[in-house]
């Protein structure tokens, strides 16, 4: 097992995201340079002996166990936990990285590593981006991370905020993801030709774009076909789906987005109406704590009469 601080760790990488906003596409395989995204992460994560993928299996350069979790596409928690059952070995530590983040390198999870290292009063290290945000690449006590039943359908969020947590500015560009077309065109706008880059990505377009979308004219189709006029800032809507899907589970994503509409359409509401409702609806969601078996407070169950000794023979009942 690798050694880095006189701490054992292992490490569980993520694929199994859908890739909705680019179309379906496995972010996986998608290419940067001559090398995939996943090739990228079990690079950043090769001082460990010991390596989980969780998502479709797809050839890979070194020696790794593939898994999926129960049920596929259960969310990152769920992906961590099926990681983590998987491994053989018992490391007091876990590296988790999703696969979309190619500028995390061994050196980032060096830092991450040491964050935590020897020290027994630190639980885990996450990175984060400019404005605190932590990120889906963090090193955690192995005896944190869930049981797959109980890890099923719950936010990332809860393991984000769980024991002491040290948390590990990003630099320059570690905290970037690769989300939508327009993160792609923008990691490629970074780039020129012949031109050196710290994380090793060089040349005129390092990514491969396999159908790629614009986003507009589907908004505008889109409109035409539902018989609507509006203006539609889909930064705020993506934005808003994003959190969603972290803080509480994968499919209040879409969910959210579509009472956000509803409520905007109901209240007939401006654009800055329709900032301050997504901001609201933001705010519940990264406040969001409730298991996802828990009973909703405002539910009162009805007493429902007995009635096992009428005799209902002879009731009559409209066609």
């Amino acid at each position: 097992m690798a050694d880095d601080g006189a701490v054992s760790w292992a490490a569980v990488i993520l694929t199994g995201g859908g890739g909705a906003r680019l179309g379906g596409l496995d972010k996986a395989s998608l290419e940067v340079g001559d090398r995939t995204l996943l090739d990228r992460a079990l690079e950043a994560v090769a001082g460990a002996a010991e390596v989980v993928v969780v998502g479709p299996e797809q050839p890979v350069g070194r020696m790794v166990r593939f898994t999926r979790e129960d049920p596929a596409g259960g969310g990152p928690l769920a992906g961590l936990a099926a990681g983590v059952a998987a491994l053989r070995s018992d490391p007091e530590n876990v590296v988790v990285l999703a696969v979309d983040m190619p500028h995390v390198t061994a050196g980032t999870v060096a830092r991450l590593v040491s964050a935590v290292g020897v020290d027994d009063d630190v639980d885990a290290a996450w990175l984060t981006d400019d404005d605190g945000r932590r990120q889906l690449a963090g090193v955690v006590r192995t005896a944190l991370v869930p049981h797959q039943t109980e890890a099923r359908g719950a936010p990332m969020r809860l393991l984000m905020t769980a024991g002491v947590v040290r948390d590990v500015p990003a630099v320059d560009r570690e905290a970037d993801d690769v989300d939508t077309w327009n993160d792609v065109a923008r990691l490629r706008a970074h780039r020129s030709p012949g031109s050196a880059h710290p994380d090793g990505l060089e040349g005129p377009a390092p990514f491969r774009q396999i159908g790629p979308v614009n986003l507009h004219d589907w908004i505008d189709e889109l409109c035409d076909a539902l018989d609507i006029e509006t203006e539609v800032d889909e930064a705020l809507i993506l934005d808003l789906a994003k959190v969603a899907a972290d803080n509480v589970v994968r499919p209040a994503a879409p969910v959210t987005t579509y009472l956000l509409g509803y409520a905007a359409g109901a209240a007939a509401a401006d654009e800055d109406e329709i900032e301050r409702l997504a901001a609201r609806a933001q705010a519940l969601a990264e406040g969001w704590d409730r298991p996802p078996d828990a009973a909703d407070p405002v539910d009162v169950p009805d007493e429902v009469p007995d009635d096992t000794g009428v005799d209902h023979s002879d009731d009559e009942f409209d066609e």
